[in-house]
C-alpha cells in the first residue's frame, strides 16, 4: 500500500512538472508574438476608455456583459519599450470603469515603432472614449455615448446609435448608418455619411471635401460645413427638407425637384446662395462652403 502510495505521488509530481512546462512554454510564446487576451466581467452599460499611440483599434458592440480584448505588442527588439495598463473600477465584482493606456518604456523608442493593435468586444450599452493620435479607428454596433478621436488616420463608426463625438485632424471620416446623435470634425480629412437615421447630424472640415448620402429624418437637423473643400448631398428624390445652401467663392448646383424654389434675398449671387424646399420641408438642411462647390443631386 505505501509502495503504491509512493507511485501514485511521483507520477502526480511527474505530471505537475509537464504541465508547469507547458504552460511556461505557451507564455514564453505569446510573450514572444507580443499578443495578450484578457476577459472582464461588467455591468451591462460600463464606461470604457482607451488611449493609445499608434495602432489599430477595433471596438466591436455584443450583448454580453463583458469585455474581452485582445492586444498586440510591436517588438523591435529583446526588451520590452511599451508596456499596457489596465485599471478597472471597483476592484472586485463586475467592473463599472475599464481604463487601457498605451504607455512608453523608453522615451528614445522610434515614434513608428511605438504600435499597439487592440481588438474590444464591449457591452453595446457601453460609454466609450477611444484616443489613437496615429492609428486607425473602427467603431461598430454600440448604443450609447462615444468621444472617437485620432490625429493622422482615419475613423469609421458604423451601426452606431448613442452620442457620438468623432474628430480626425488629419485623417478621413466615414460614418455608417448612424441613428443617434452624431458631431463629426476634421482639419484636413474629408467626411462621408452613409444612410443615417438620425435627427441631429453637424458635420464640418477645413480642407476635406464632405459628402452626404441618405435621407432625412422629420424634424431633423443637418449642417454640413466646409472652407475650400466640396459639399455635396446625394438624397431620394422623395426628401422633405428646407434647404440653404450658400458659398462665397464656390457655385451652388442643384438638380433636385424643388416645389418651391427661391433665391436668396442676401447679397451672394443667384449662382452662389439657394434657399428652397423639398417637398414640405420636414428637416432643415444647411450646406456651407467659403471656396467649394455645393452640389444637390437625387439619388440614381
Amino acid at each position: 500500500m505505501n509502495r503504491t502510495t509512493g507511485s501514485l505521488k511521483l507520477v502526480r509530481q511527474c505530471l505537475h512538472l509537464v504541465a508547469v512546462f507547458c504552460a511556461s512554454t505557451v507564455l514564453v510564446w505569446a510573450a514572444g508574438e507580443g499578443q495578450v487576451e484578457k476577459t472582464f466581467d461588467t455591468v451591462r452599460e460600463p464606461r470604457i476608455s482607451l488611449h493609445n499611440l499608434r495602432g489599430i483599434v477595433l471596438v466591436r458592440g455584443w450583448d454580453k456583459a463583458q469585455v474581452h480584448v485582445v492586444y498586440t505588442v510591436a517588438s523591435t527588439s529583446a526588451s520590452p519599450q511599451l508596456e499596457v495598463d489596465s485599471e478597472i473600477l471597483p476592484e472586485s465584482g463586475p467592473v463599472e470603469k475599464l481604463h487601457f493606456d498605451t504607455h512608453l518604456l523608453d522615451a528614445a523608442m522610434p515614434s513608428n515603432d511605438q504600435v499597439v493593435d487592440y481588438t474590444l468586444d464591449v457591452p453595446s450599452g457601453a460609454s466609450l472614449e477611444i484616443r489613437n493620435p496615429q492609428g486607425k479607428i473602427r467603431v461598430e454596433g454600440m448604443q450609447a455615448d462615444a468621444s472617437v478621436v485620432s490625429v493622422g488616420a482615419d475613423i469609421t463608426v458604423g451601426d452606431y446609435s448613442g452620442h457620438l463625438y468623432v474628430r480626425s485632424v488629419a485623417g478621413n471620416i466615414d460614418i455608417l448608418r448612424a441613428s443617434g446623435t452624431v458631431e463629426a470634425d476634421s482639419t484636413t480629412g474629408s467626411l462621408h455619411f452613409v444612410s443615417p437615421s438620425t435627427t441631429r447630424l453637424h458635420g464640418s472640415t477645413t480642407s476635406g471635401r464632405i459628402r452626404y448620402e441618405g435621407d432625412f429624418m422629420d424634424r431633423g437637423d443637418y449642417i454640413l460645413s466646409a472652407y475650400s473643400g466640396d459639399v455635396e448631398v446625394v438624397c431620394p428624390a422623395t426628401a422633405s427638407y428646407e434647404l440653404s445652401a450658400k458659398t462665397l467663392k464656390g457655385k451652388v448646383i442643384n438638380t433636385m425637384p424643388m416645389n418651391h424654389r427661391r433665391e436668396s434675398a442676401t447679397p451672394l449671387g443667384a449662382a452662389n446662395s439657394l434657399l428652397a424646399r423639398s417637398n414640405t420641408g420636414k428637416a432643415n438642411l444647411e450646406l456651407t462652403s467659403f471656396s467649394g462647390n455645393i452640389r444637390i443631386r437625387p439619388q440614381d
